[in-house]
């Protein structure tokens, strides 16, 4: 296990979150970037070659780098933050698509999350229309499109790492939603950023497990 790692990530995470409470901004932009690039490393020392799913994973992970930099630029670049992310879900598709051998479907969750994204986005949409129109709802759309099959993907793998990760990045981006485009509240960012880094280091753990974790 790569406790060493482990441990540094962690203290970034907590380093970005206390300048963030703080709103020191160029520590965001420091410990934002600087984090995910010690997940990115963490990655990269597990991989020992490495098959298709895990330069899959890591391949993913430099795409939600590019993604963060978008989001957090002087002036934000949304549009392309989420096409970073968007192809990063891709990446995580792929690799979970070669996880977990003939394990079916699960159909029914499936369904449960189709409608859970649905609704979601129904209370989205007021606030995505008036802040870019219908251009940003079909890209909002297609984002929790693809978010919600990279979580089902992950349930089909059986992976305890894999399932956690989709599950706090899925986590992650409803938090982010829900405070830009429907109600702003306290901690919003701490809470999603806190979910987000988690979801990252535990896809970049998976790796050093092979991705065949049960």
């Amino acid at each position: 296990m790569p406790y060493s790692w482990l441990g540094v990530i962690m203290l970034s995470s907590l380093a970005y979150l206390a300048v963030l409470a703080k709103r020191y901004q160029t520590g965001k932009y420091v410990l934002k970037p600087g984090t995910m690039g010690l997940i990115i490393a963490m990655a990269v020392a597990g991989l020992d070659g490495g098959d298709r799913a895990d330069w899959l994973i890591l391949i993913g992970l430099c795409c939600s780098l590019i993604g963060d930099i978008c989001l957090m630029l002087p002036k934000e670049r949304f549009l392309e933050g989420l096409g970073a992310f968007f192809l990063a879900h891709l990446c995580y598709v792929a690799a979970f698509s070669t996880v977990g051998g003939d394990a079916p479907m699960p159909r029914g969750l499936l369904a449960a999350l189709v409608c859970v994204g649905v609704g979601y986005m129904l209370v989205l949409r007021a606030g995505v229309v008036r802040e870019g129109g219908n251009r940003l709802m079909v890209a909002v759309g297609c984002y929790i499109a693809v978010i919600t099959w990279m979580l089902v993907m992950a349930v089909q793998t059986r992976s305890p790492l894999l399932i956690a990760g989709a599950g706090a990045f899925y986590w992650s981006d409803a938090v982010l939603a829900w405070n830009r485009f429907v109600r702003p509240f306290p901690w919003a960012e701490l809470v999603l950023m806190a979910l987000y880094f988690l979801a990252q280091a535990l896809l970049a753990l998976a790796v050093w497990g092979g991705l065949q974790m049960t």
